[in-house]
């Protein structure tokens, strides 16, 4: 019995630090019934500390029945909410003990219904913020100013000396939390943070800038403007005058003949805090180059929760999102020393390139100089690689460990920062994406899937089913759709952005944390159950549970490991701010998925039976590398161990000829040469992309399947192995239907699994291809969950077709409406009614709720009988969704396009009472000419439009 409890006792620790699930299921069970840690979850946005114990845990049951399997504690401060003043008063308890008792208690009833929670380690975002993290701890940046000087002159130099950047300001005057008597000498100790870090000059010629700056919402998110052409600058006329600055900013020096570039460099306490925080004291951001910062932040944040908190599955760090001119540390110029074999001060110029990790807005602009011979891109590389790694010693190696320590899995968003991200994806256990890149990019979501596979974790998270601008209008068929292409990007575990914690206001429809200021509209979607599409959120939870249920088992089938040794990412990093993703778009119509490995990842990788494993076990038939001009030394000469073990390597339109860095360049510059030569020796190719998929279809590398129509450029899909079995994940991003006409190889026998309603039913297939060939049209927006059996031979399936279509009249329907109008209490009822837009129908333009439709409908004897008929309902088109009932009986609702209903179960020949009840979002009762924010609102479809017609199948 010890025996047993302490072998029980270890594979719950291992399997609550893997993510793994508790009872192994089917497929099939899984999939019809998904385990509750298979369930998506919500970010629950709490205000602060303004909560209180009894609301949490009726929440938590509103989670768990709305179909959740847990939720992600957000706190931060609820701005543009109507508080009462006892809530006002704790907004700032964040932190204190009777917050860290209200996590408690969420915690407590979450474990008590089978959930988890995740805890986010901070309020909101970039971490830091409070007493904890003063102004020596506060993250830094370097600045810099240019003057261009003459030479020959002999007249004194007057220099241009850089400043502070405004931003949004961390100790504003306008935060009470600055004036506590405690913080009063902060100001002067942030000035007292500022110093010069180097005066460098150099010959060469000014860039030319475009004129516009960097803002968002009135906020500086970069003093430097956008590069039409660099400047060029000789390296070899650099000098050093740090010590030759007078204190008002004349420099002691008289140029040579030529035109001068002089430089000043100063450090700063970035001006930058904590956004939306709650808390008490100034919410400064934590140096994330130091690892005291981060244990400061941690004992306040984090350790008050106590080791193996009940409950709790892992602490959560949002994306990154620094605000720095130049990311820099404290001792930065020592570290790079240190780690890169040289000086960096004289090179110091050479670092800046607007629009690189700028935290918001993330573009290509050319850098501000060039310099011959590759040094001035071998020094950004050197920079850059110095900087993630100082934020990995400073920040998420002890932000994972922290986790590990008290029993707590870290959950992280690599990306909006200037790391190694595949590497900061796979170092942390539950990597997390989101879609509100590029309204959800499925190349940009990989890197998360990347860094779970090379480094071998199952779950790969999203921040999800958000849209900038929409705080009101998203639909439940909009939700499903971005869930897909969220799927399609290789996810499997979603974060639905999210659930409004309640406050006590009893105006509709409630506080939502993303609601419409004066500056701005805000973000999606209130997942509340004041927002009348609650009413379809289960359906929506189950079929989400349904997809992570299949996709979260087995092992991922990814054909290509396709090179990425960036720091950072934005869309165009790669191809010059172009922006095509042409590789990754190529591969996926080509047949063949891939993940994005890095440097770090091939340098304990091996090849066996002609593939590359990951350290994770991760397995991958080729190797292809981008068109790139320096890569390290040591991953060139892994690379070509590769080759001569077998693997395929393709490098695409050329091959490296030097190593990234600038420290002994002339002899890593050789090794690199010679590696990449033997690589070719060993049969490694150099090919256009175009020529890559013929060619490893030639060389018989596994593809995922072979599409057999011409245009499938908006078809993304992600498949896995379970057991013998194949599942094949296809989504149609386009709004126009797409033939996704398909071989797949291994298989037999294919079945389509609906996640919606939870049915599996045979797909007509025939051998073709060492596989079997399907048919796979998709309309705009509409996904296919396939799964292919090697045991069973295809099918020859007759699908059912329609025999009858009959019309029910677009007029005469009774009516009732129940909800808001103008944010006001509306019930209405109309005795006669047409279908149609609310907006169009007087009384109804600004209504919000639920209007239901009413009408006695005929069934024939003869629709019942012979041939297994089915009665579909279809109901056209529908603002937003519908839940249809038939003689009292509800069915389940209608949440995405096309909306069809099989009545056939709730029908009876003869007279039947027919009920069609239509929810719509809140963003029509919501506009407000008057308000700000409010008024930029503008009215959206909603209502039953219908045709609505009876369809009956045999």
């Amino acid at each position: 019995m010890r025996l047993h409890a302490m072998m029980t006792g270890a594979c719950l620790a291992a399997l609550m630090l893997t993510g793994a699930p508790a009872v192994a299921q089917s497929l099939e069970d899984g999939f019809r019934n998904p385990p509750k840690e298979a369930r998506p979850r919500f970010r629950w946005w709490w205000p602060g500390g303004a909560v209180n114990d009894a609301e949490i845990e009726r929440e938590i049951g509103v989670i768990d029945a709305a179909g959740f399997g847990g939720a992600e504690i957000q706190a931060l401060a609820p701005n543009f909410a109507t508080l009462t003043p006892d809530e006002k008063a704790r907004v700032n308890d964040y932190a204190e003990p009777a917050f860290f008792g209200h996590v408690r208690a969420a915690a407590k009833a979450a474990a008590a219904r089978g959930l988890t929670l995740d805890y986010t380690l901070g309020s909101a975002w970039p971490s830091g913020g409070g007493f904890a993290i003063p102004p020596e701890k506060a993250f830094v940046e370097l600045t810099m100013a240019r003057t261009q000087v003459t030479g020959g002159t002999g007249a004194p130099v007057k220099l241009v000396m850089p400043a502070r950047t405004k931003r949004l300001g961390a100790l504003s005057m306008f935060d009470a939390r600055v004036k506590d008597p405690r913080v009063a000498d902060w100001p002067a100790r942030m000035d007292a943070q500022a110093r010069i870090v180097a005066v460098v000059a150099m010959r060469g010629t000014a860039p030319q800038l475009k004129t516009d700056a960097s803002t968002m919402m009135g906020v500086e998110l970069s003093p430097w403007k956008d590069v039409i052409a660099s400047g060029a600058l000789d390296t070899a006329s650099a000098v050093i005058l740090t010590d030759k600055l007078r204190t008002d900013g004349t420099l002691d020096w008289q140029a040579p003949a030529g035109t001068w570039q002089v430089f000043v460099f100063k450090q700063y306490a970035s001006n930058m805090g904590v956004l939306g925080s709650a808390g008490q004291g100034p919410q400064l951001i934590l140096d994330h180059m130091d690892p005291a910062a981060f244990a400061a932040h941690a004992a306040r944040v984090g350790d008050p929760l106590g080791t193996k908190p009940v409950g709790i599955r892992s602490t959560f760090v949002d994306s990154l999102e620094l605000m720095q001119d130049l990311p820099w540390g404290r001792q930065f110029l020592t570290e790079f020393r240190k780690r890169r074999g040289y000086d960096l001060t004289q090179y110091l110029p050479l670092t800046l390139q607007p629009g690189w990790m700028q935290a918001w807005n993330e573009h290509f602009s050319p850098p501000y100089f060039k310099a011959g011979d590759a040094t001035a891109e071998r020094v950004r590389s050197d920079y850059r690689r110095t900087v993630s790694d100082l934020m990995f010693d400073g920040f998420i190696k002890p932000y994972v460990a922290w986790n590990h320590a008290h029993g707590l899995q870290a959950k992280f968003q690599a990306h909006g920062g200037a790391i190694d991200i595949v590497r900061g994806y796979g170092i942390v256990d539950i990597p997390e994406t989101e879609d509100l890149v590029h309204e959800g990019d499925p190349y940009f979501m990989r890197f998360a899937r990347s860094g779970a596979d090379l480094y071998g974790h199952r779950i790969v998270s999203a921040e999800s089913l958000v849209w900038k601008d929409h705080p009101y209008d998203v639909t439940p068929d909009q939700l499903r759709r971005r869930a897909d292409l969220i799927f399609a990007g290789g996810v499997n575990s979603l974060v639905v952005h999210g659930h409004d914690y309640r406050l006590t206001d009893g105006a509709w429809p409630g506080w939502h944390a993303f609601q419409p200021s004066p500056f701005a509209l805000g973000f999606s979607t209130m997942f509340t159950e004041s927002n009348p599409i609650w009413a379809g959120v289960p359906t929506l939870a189950r079929y989400l549970g349904r997809m992570q249920s299949v996709l979260q088992q087995g092992q991922p089938v990814v054909p290509l490991a396709y090179f990425y040794g960036q720091t950072g990412y934005y869309v165009g990093i790669e191809d010059g701010g172009a922006g095509k993703q042409a590789a990754e778009k190529a591969f996926i119509a080509g047949g063949y998925d891939f993940d994005r490995i890095n440097p770090d990842a091939i340098a304990d990788a091996r090849v066996e039976r002609r593939q590359l494993v990951a350290r994770g076990g991760a397995r991958y038939p080729a190797l292809v590398l981008p068109p790139i001009a320096g890569i390290r030394a040591e991953t060139a000469e892994a690379i070509a161990r590769f080759a001569k073990a077998g693997l395929p390597v393709i490098f695409t339109d050329r091959t490296p000829d030097r190593d990234e860095g600038l420290a002994d360049a002339v002899r890593r510059d050789r090794r690199v040469k010679t590696a990449i030569a033997a690589t070719l020796k060993a049969g490694g190719r150099v090919l256009p992309l175009g020529g890559i998929v013929p060619a490893l279809r030639t060389a018989r590398v596994p593809a995922n399947l072979t599409f057999t129509a011409g245009d499938v450029a908006d078809v993304v899909y992600v498949q896995r192995r379970v057991g013998d079995r194949t599942v094949t994940f296809v989504h149609n991003l386009a709004d126009s239907p797409r033939d996704a006409g398909m071989i797949l190889p291994g298989a037999r026998d294919v079945s389509r699994w609906n996640a919606m309603d939870g049915s599996i039913a045979p797909v007509a297939a025939e051998p073709g291809g060492a596989g079997v060939r399907i048919a796979l049209p998709l309309a705009g927006g509409e996904s296919a969950l396939l799964v292919a059996d090697p045991a069973t031979g295809p099918r020859d399936m007759t699908p059912p077709v329609a025999v009858e279509r009959i019309a029910l009249p677009a007029s005469g329907w009774t009516f009732g409406a129940a909800g808001h109008s103008g944010r006001q209490p509306f019930d209405r009822t109309i005795d006669a009614i047409a279908l149609g837009d609310w907006r169009s129908i007087d009384g109804l333009s600004s209504f919000s709720g639920t209007g239901t439709y009413r009408r006695r409908m005929q069934v024939e004897p003869g629709w019942l009988s012979g041939g297994k008929p089915r009665i579909i309902l279809d109901l056209g088109a529908v603002h937003d969704m519908a839940t249809v009932s038939v003689n009292g009986r509800a069915l389940q609702p209608a949440i995405t396009a096309p909306f069809r209903v099989d009545i056939t179960d709730a029908v009876r020949a003869g007279p039947n009472d027919l009920a069609i009840a239509i929810a719509n979002t809140p963003q029509n009762a919501m506009i407000d000419p008057k308000l700000a924010g409010y008024k930029m609102l503008k009215p959206v479809p909603a209502g039953l439009v219908g045709p609505v017609t009876i369809e009956i199948r045999r």
